[in-house]
């Protein structure tokens, strides 16, 4: 009897926790040894009835990942029935023939009959299906436990039959170098479909340990994933693909490593990340680094990271059973030297394809994957095809890589495209940026790699990307990099569709291959933001030369991704991607653009906040009159700083932090909320959180306090409006609408709640109870908040650049104006005037009047606006107003010249606050800045 099915018997009747599942921090289902086993002899027994007498080629099971997974294994292990993971779009694969299939759901499988209904529990059915075209060609081997397809890293794809002994003694060697005990939690990641996902499953089952599975809508997050397994879950052991790893940012790599529940960390599959050397890491934080190859499945060698290296990163050790050679290019054995590393054991095999079983043993596998020998020891020097000809001279594109991340400390990946006859190179830096700051980095990077690379390695194409795209094994996704470069050269009518899928995936990180997979996520739930977003739509715009419609823009913000491609579908049959955009009924009014006149700025003091401050600050006066400035985050850290920026009062809250806090008019309160959905009232004097309250998904709105009835009103992202009790957080009530709230709501004592949306509404609420009296349809999203006019009118900003005017009495329409850009700025007014800033670079200036309004000046500032510019009113008026690349421009608002401007170290999308002769900013360099006006 193997191990695995010797360990579960022994579990039989244990309450020990087994395996988890959560999604959004909430613990869906849990399963015990006792459950897992119980539910694996239910499986057994129905599955010996139905196949008696049957030859089986192998199993096919098409689910995700759930908590009835073990027992399915364990009872096909026991019938000795191989098994593969399969997607859907594989039921017809004649290279890995299926006698049966599994399934979670009822779905028809095309030329497979459903035979059975399995009943597991209330809530879970296993449905048994058979192929209706029986046949003897796939030669079956009788050790066999599982059948992968590989990812064809190391060549063309392949079908690999892994038995079971060649993976239990992989993971027995594990267990002893990781020292897996029954306490550890596993997080069960890695894509079944690729092998090491056997390993995490057999550290767990082998050792008594607990699994930890998530959904896919959580794994594709990188935050909701950090949190879930960090926070929630407390997971201890993880092996996963750099490139997956990488694609949490700087901070949460920074607390996972320092402070969070890990105690092991394995990477393999790739190039270990350098990047992860510069990080302190927790003392009893154990990191490896992997090698191998599901030829020999699964692992080969483990190295064990020091503490303080910032050597090169060996490959390690073999594991038992098994052995590594290095041969040049003539397959002569080298003992020094750089040469292509060949795996091979004299125990343990796999079968390739149609491989006969009785080869001899050892056989050698080839890797691909090129080395070098130095001093006893093996370090990874990229793939083979890696190695390029051009120009009649040898290049390594992994050597390019590493002298980018040498001379930059960046992470990239480089692609050789034989269709273009180009390297492009690819640079992961996680910040958003507009297009102005991405080109001026990337002429940065040029002008030193001109002078790091010999002449004939220099890549042709340089582009910035947030995440780098994963196959469905986790690995780098190197076609869909060679795609963004042609998107960017291959702008056609009929590629529109093309184009908005290929960008899609860009900004998210994800493969083309699992668009099918990702249909019913919004692209929120995907990991996005609304930044990236937005850089995703204007890039999209740009490329395709065109006004895109309202519809477009609300189907992106609001639905999933079949949605959009369907609405992306409609559009690209109407549209000619070389017509000239329309023009606006506004165009004719000449553009101002600054003359900078001479004035001093200086910087007095600046706090760090260890992530990006979106948020814009606080300032306030607490009981005992003190000048106050409050702000938050990405990284979680709230903070109240005094009037020299010094620190009075500090805490970590659950989620990132990009609304702006609010006190109570006691001044003793603060509250504030966050991405985690919460929430929080703190004690101004004390320092201590009173009260927290949960929605159903992240806060942005900032909250406004109500002193009619002493409550706070914000908006979610879960599309409510909440009015809590101040005092106790108690629930008042909590109103429905049609889409997510990220701007501010307003209260006007006479006319009620005003509540703007994403889904491009704004409603009017009762304030007694919160009960809809009227709503407008402004048909794109609105992410600024709305003002309220003097004369009963509230102006409302829309994404698309209409401002509307609305009667606060009955909602209806006094009058439209159309800017030339998307609006994601707040109103300001003043003097009668609108302003507020757009993205197509301008600081716009309106004046109303009983007729409506009109436009005064757009004033040209060079870079797009996010954020909300405020008035200064010391001596002469100024409008001070932020641009995303960091420059602060101060704006005399009698001429309507730029006075002044300062240029920050990092993006803006903070909105400026001015009290006295300071303004206070935050900025995407992790500053809160204080700026003095002489």
């Amino acid at each position: 009897m193997n191990l695995l099915i010797k360990n579960t018997d022994r579990l039989k009747t244990s309450n020990k926790t087994a395996i988890l599942l959560y999604s959004n921090n909430i613990l869906l289902n849990i399963k015990s040894y006792k459950e897992i086993y119980e539910i694996s002899k239910k499986i057994y027994q129905t599955m010996e009835q139905l196949m008696i007498n049957t030859t089986i080629n192998c199993v096919g099971l098409l689910m995700d990942k759930n908590v009835y997974l073990p027992s399915i294994i364990i009872s096909l292990l026991k019938l000795k029935y191989p098994f593969t993971y399969i997607s859907a779009y594989m039921t017809n694969d004649d290279n890995v023939h299926m006698d049966y299939i599994l399934s979670m759901n009822e779905d028809n499988i095309k030329s497979f009959k459903k035979i059975y209904e399995l009943k597991i529990d209330k809530t879970a059915t296993i449905y048994i299906w058979k192929n209706d075209n029986t046949t003897d060609n796939y030669k079956r081997f009788d050790d066999i436990f599982c059948v992968v397809t590989t990812s064809g890293s190391t060549g063309k794809k392949k079908i690999v039959k892994i038995p079971y002994q060649c993976i239990e003694s992989n993971a027995l060697s594990l267990v002893k170098v990781f020292q897996i005990t029954s306490n550890d939690n596993i997080f069960w990641g890695t894509p079944l479909s690729f092998d090491p996902s056997l390993i995490e499953l057999m550290l767990s089952l082998l050792n008594g340990a607990t699994l930890t599975i998530v959904p896919p809508s959580v794994y594709i997050n990188p935050s909701a994933l950090s949190k879930t397994l960090f926070d929630v879950a407390k997971v201890t052991v993880l092996q996963m693909v750099p490139s997956v790893f990488l694609r949490w940012n700087e901070h949460t790599i920074g607390k996972i490593l320092q402070n969070s529940s890990l105690r092991l960390l394995a990477l393999g599959g790739e190039l270990f990340p350098k990047s992860l050397l510069k990080f302190d890491r927790d003392k009893k934080l154990l990191l490896f680094n992997l090698y191998g190859v599901t030829e020999l499945s699964c692992w080969a060698t483990v190295h064990q990271i020091d503490q303080n290296t910032t050597d090169d990163i060996s490959i390690g050790d073999c594991l038992n059973e098994t052995v590594l050679k290095v041969y040049d290019e003539n397959l002569m054995e080298i003992s020094e030297g750089i040469g292509e590393i060949y795996i091979g054991s004299y125990t343990r095999k796999c079968y390739i394809d149609d491989e006969p079983a009785d080869f001899t043993l050892p056989i050698f596998r080839e890797t691909g994957d090129l080395a070098l020998l130095k001093n006893g020891k093996l370090y990874y020097k990229g793939r083979k095809n890696n190695v390029i000809k051009r120009f009649g001279q040898k290049i390594n594109l992994t050597q390019i890589e590493e002298t980018i991340f040498e001379k930059f400390g960046l992470e990239s990946r480089c692609v050789w495209s034989q269709k273009h006859n180009k390297i492009l190179a690819f640079i992961l830096i996680k910040e958003n940026h507009n297009s102005d700051v991405k080109e001026r980095i990337l002429d940065k990077l040029r002008s030193k790699l001109v002078h790091a690379l010999p002449e004939n390695s220099f890549p042709d194409y340089f582009d910035i990307i947030q995440q780098l795209p994963i196959t469905s094994h986790g690995k780098v996704d190197t076609k869909k990099l060679e795609t963004f470069y042609t998107i960017s050269i291959n702008v056609s009518n009929g590629d529109v569709l093309h184009i908005f899928i290929n960008l899609w995936c860009k900004y998210l990180g994800v493969s083309n291959n699992d668009t099918d997979y990702l249909n019913n996520y919004t692209f929120f739930e995907m990991g996005g933001n609304s930044i990236s977003l937005m850089q995703l739509i204007e890039e999209f715009r740009t490329l395709t030369n065109n006004q895109y419609t309202d519809e477009i823009v609300s189907t992106i913000f609001e639905k999933n991704f079949a949605d959009c491609v369907n609405v992306v579908s409609q559009m690209s049959k109407k549209l000619v991607c070389n017509a000239k955009c329309e023009k606006s009924m506004h165009f004719d009014i000449p553009v101002k653009r600054p003359k900078i006149q001479p004035g001093e700025i200086e910087i007095i003091w600046k706090y760090d906040l260890k992530a990006c401050v979106d948020s814009s600050p606080l300032v306030f006066k607490d009981k005992d009159d003190n000048l106050r400035i409050a702000a938050g985050s990405f990284c979680n850290i709230f903070v109240i700083l005094d009037k020299d920026g010094k620190e009075i009062f500090k805490d970590v809250l659950n989620g990132s932090i990009e609304s702006t806090s609010t006190i109570s008019p006691c001044r003793t309160y603060i509250y504030i909320g966050c991405y985690e959905n919460t929430m929080y009232c703190f004690e101004i004097q004390k320092g201590r959180r009173i009260w927290e309250f949960k929605t159903g998904d992240r806060i942005k709105s900032s909250p406004v306090f109500c002193e009619e009835r002493n409550s706070i009103i914000f908006g979610s992202y879960d599309k409510h409006v909440y009015s809590l009790l101040s005092l106790d957080g108690s629930l008042c009530w909590k109103t429905e609408v049609d889409g997510s709230i990220s701007s501010n709501i307003l209260i006007d004592e006479t006319f009620g709640i005003f509540v703007t949306t994403t889904h491009g509404t704004c409603f009017c609420l009762k304030h007694m109870d919160g009960k809809i009296k009227w709503k407008y349809p402004c048909g794109s999203p609105i992410f600024g908040t709305p003002y309220l006019l003097p004369t009963s009118k509230i102006v409302v900003p829309s994404v698309l650049g209409v401002l509307f005017c609305l009667f606060s009495e009955n909602g209806g329409l006094a009058w439209k104006f159309q800017a030339s850009g998307n609006i994601f700025s707040s109103i300001m007014f003043y003097n009668d005037r609108l302003v507020f800033g757009c993205h197509d670079k301008n600081l716009y200036i309106l004046e109303v009047n009983s007729n409506g309004c009109s436009l005064i000046e757009k004033i040209w500032l060079g870079c797009e606006i996010s954020s909300t510019p405020c008035i200064c009113e010391q001596d002469s008026p100024e409008v001070i107003c932020c641009c995303n690349d960091g420059t602060v421009h101060f704006v005399n608002f009698q001429d309507l010249s730029v006075m002044r401007q300062i240029k920050l170290p990092g993006a803006v999308f903070s909105s400026p606050v001015v009290y006295d002769r300071n303004v206070y900013i935050g900025c995407r360099d992790n500053n809160l800045y204080c700026l003095l006006l002489k």
